[in-house]
């Protein structure tokens, strides 16, 4: 007679959504928490928790106003020039403007004085 090996039913794991893990990650930051404790808190593995922190540093180290490694200074360069140029083509033709404006107020006042 064999016997038939019955297994345990697996245990699901649960996944964490982005928002729960940096809460999970924040209380793990505070002064005097255990990383141990807020791990088996909330079921994970301690070195999960501590790839989840480094990821965190990660981001939170990210200064995102810089170029990226693609991006050179000559590109910016090139975009600040460009910026420049429309600016001030954009103020020649509002000094244009602004010249037929005071030319047709001149006439306009002209007119009005010889009446």
């Amino acid at each position: 007679m064999t016997k038939s090996l019955s297994r345990a039913p697996r245990a699901t794991r649960k996944r964490f959504t982005l928002s729960e893990k940096i809460a999970i990650v924040r209380e793990s930051l505070v002064p005097g928490v255990r990383a141990a404790y807020v791990a088996r808190r909330y079921g994970i593995a301690v070195n999960v928790l501590y790839y989840w922190r480094k990821v965190y540093r990660d981001v939170a180290d990210t200064d995102l106003t810089q170029a990226g490694p693609g991006e050179s200074a000559d590109k910016e360069l090139a975009d600040l020039k460009l910026q420049v140029r429309n600016l001030e083509r954009l103020l020649g033709q509002r000094t244009l403007e602004i010249a037929l404006l005071r030319e047709r107020l001149g006439e306009t006042n002209e007119d009005e004085a010889g009446i």
